[in-house]
């Protein structure tokens, strides 16, 4: 996966350009609030009311 290549070692692989960091932030922010919905929404079929 790209993002392990990315944080591995001390940053000196980071990517330079503000824009690329920014983009790395949203994607993982994102991917990490949609999985956290989508097990919310497992929970809520799962558990009775």
């Amino acid at each position: 996966m790209a993002i392990i290549e990315i944080v591995q070692g001390n940053g000196e692989g980071a990517p330079r350009r503000l824009g690329v960091r920014i983009g790395w932030f949203v994607a993982i922010w994102a991917f990490s609030a949609a999985t956290f919905f989508a097990v919310a929404a497992l929970v809520h079929l799962v558990v009775p009311k």
